[in-house]
């Protein structure tokens, strides 16, 4: 697994309900599980490893990575924040001990009951999925300044990107029906192909084929 994390165990602190007396290597995992499950997803392996590449060896600093560094703090930081935390919720719910799985109890204050814990995570859940949305339509419309998101080599167990909204609703087109073939589409006009809603290479957001 690469240890190479993108946002360090104090950004997490500072930007989340975590106290500051929480131990940096409890909150290492989920940082870890983040990146690599949900960030990965989005960004797609080849563009994900070569993010990794450039903060591990400093180059994200450069001036030539300069859009490199923008997607990492405008986009992609903050959507691990949020999804980091969301994971931490379970981490921190519970405790893997000699004898088995143990609940959290706190002389600082009574633990919360199921109910106010399935809140929390849907609450961060639905921030983590919009900040994901960002993150996912900045890719989208400026794949261009990225190489690596959509060229590399996909033979060896890599993730495509996936553009699609990670809050996985249902896609509606208003005055195109259910399949966006007709002959006046302005994606056919441009590409001469035809697509059902399934292959439709935009995201399941957008409400019209000129994405107003």
């Amino acid at each position: 697994m690469n240890n190479v994390l993108l946002i360090s165990e104090e950004t997490l602190k500072t930007y989340t309900a975590i106290n500051e007396n929480v131990q940096s290597d409890e909150l290492r995992f989920c940082i870890l599980q983040s990146q690599n499950i949900f960030i990965q997803e989005s960004l797609g392996t080849n563009l994900f490893k070569f993010m990794l590449d450039l903060v591990d060896s400093g180059d994200i600093y450069l001036a030539q990575y300069s859009t490199y560094k923008n997607l990492l703090d405008t986009y992609i930081q903050p959507t691990l924040i949020s999804y980091s935390y969301y994971l931490g919720l379970d981490n921190f719910a519970v405790k893997w001990v000699s004898v088995g799985l143990v609940h959290n109890s706190s002389e600082q204050g009574q633990s919360v009951d199921f109910k106010m814990f399935q809140y929390l995570k849907t609450n961060a859940k639905n921030q983590a999925e919009f900040n994901d949305n960002l993150l996912r339509r900045h890719l989208i419309f400026q794949s261009g300044l990225y190489p690596e998101y959509n060229n590399g080599n996909l033979n060896e167990g890599q993730l495509p990107p996936e553009p699609n909204n990670p809050f996985k609703s249902s896609m509606t087109l208003p005055q195109n029906g259910y399949y966006w073939n007709r002959a006046n589409s302005k994606w056919k006009q441009s590409t001469g192909q035809n697509y059902y809603l399934g292959d439709c290479p935009f995201p399941t957001w957008y409400g019209h084929s000129n994405n107003s």
